[in-house]
């Protein structure tokens, strides 16, 4: 019974709109028929009522029109765009950028965070640029940093990373080994757990979680090396709750460095 209350609804509607903008275009040729009467030939009321008259048509003309198509395209364009924040919402998205280097508030996504997960290839220029906070999350008690890289051990691995980066297998090797190095050196005595994990196996993105917040970065298939990829900033929603079961996925298939 619900199903079919809209549609009689919005007949009902219309109908209305119909008859009323006929009564109005009714009683406008009404008054612009009396303009044109000898009675009203060169006085005041020949101007006025033929002006009213026009009025009252053109406007009984638009209500239909604007019933007709201008309501309801202005309906559809309403609901979509409501559609869309409603998934906006629910996704958790607050950002999207491509220039996940210099866009991303990253400084604002490091500030307080205890439990910080990185999924990446090796991320050289990241992990310089943002040293200091890795550090300062690192000699927090009870903070706990978790990376995930590629097994540069894994000849299959680094042979792809190798074509995606337009590199040689050997480079790629030791750019992992640095980046092993590298944060295993954030370990501080009395401050958090630092732990570095290697899985064979190409990975499809590129992660970064702060407690309940996330970045997430997609890899370019071109073999240049690019600042500019799509990159998304959430907080909380199914967006952050997918790259949260990725990671959790990948920290099943990985090993500790």
């Amino acid at each position: 019974m619900q199903r079919n209350r809209q549609p009689i609804e919005s007949k009902v509607t219309t109908l209305a709109a119909v008859l009323i903008a006929a009564a109005l275009v009714i009683a406008g040729l009404g008054l612009m028929l009396l303009s044109v009467q000898p009675w009203a030939d060169g006085t005041l009321w020949e101007a006025f009522l033929g002006q009213v008259g026009g009025l009252l048509v053109a406007t009984g003309l638009l209500t239909v029109a604007w019933d007709l198509f201008g309501r309801r395209a202005f309906a559809i364009e309403v609901l979509a765009k409501a559609k869309l924040s409603a998934d906006v919402v629910e996704s958790g998205i607050t950002r999207v950028t491509d220039q996940y280097l210099d866009d991303v508030e990253w400084g604002e996504l490091f500030e307080g965070a205890v439990h910080v997960d990185i999924l990446v290839a090796y991320a050289n220029t990241w992990r310089n640029a943002h040293r200091h906070r890795l550090e300062r999350v690192a000699k927090t008690k009870g903070s706990r940093i978790r990376v995930f890289l590629p097994d540069p051990n894994d000849a299959a691995t680094m042979s792809n990373l190798a074509q995606r980066f337009a590199a040689t297998p050997e480079s790629v090797v030791a750019k992992i080994n640095e980046a092993i190095t590298e944060y295993k050196s954030l370990a501080q005595p009395g401050g958090g757990a630092v732990e570095v994990y290697v899985r064979a196996g190409d990975a499809l993105f590129s992660a970064y979680r702060f407690d309940g917040r996330a970045v997430l970065t997609l890899y370019s298939h071109g073999r240049e090396r690019r600042t500019s990829v799509p990159t998304w900033v959430m907080a909380g929603g199914e967006l952050f709750a997918f790259v949260q079961g990725e990671i959790d996925a990948i920290a099943t298939q990985s090993t500790r460095a």
